[in-house]
């Protein structure tokens, strides 16, 4: 009797092989992207892209010291983690919600 090998054994363990080596880099992706967008600085250009306002609406909150930001002789800077915190402390109640 002969025994016959499954020609797909040794593709089903090279695809595992790239599977797992696909999900090794996602997550290094991952931690990659987490700890250099939280501490990110960056201008006017990151203040309009974090928040989706306009540059002239940025300039006002700065001049009204309602956006958090830090100036270096003409020069303005924002980190995206103080952003994101500042845009999260803007949200309201909804109505009907059990903790009013």
């Amino acid at each position: 009797m002969v025994a016959m090998n499954n020609p797909f054994e040794p593709i089903n363990a090279r695809l595992s092989n790239l599977e797992a080596l696909t999900l090794e880099l996602l997550q290094l992706l991952r931690s990659a992207n987490s700890s250099t967008t939280s501490d990110e600085v960056g201008g006017i250009d990151l203040a309009c892209a974090v928040t989706r306002l306009s540059k002239p609406r940025i300039y006002t909150l700065v001049s009204e010291r309602a956006i958090p930001h830090a100036k270096r002789g003409n020069r303005l800077t924002f980190r995206r983690s103080e952003l994101l915190s500042w845009l999260d402390k803007g949200n309201r109640a909804v109505i009907g919600d059990s903790e009013l």
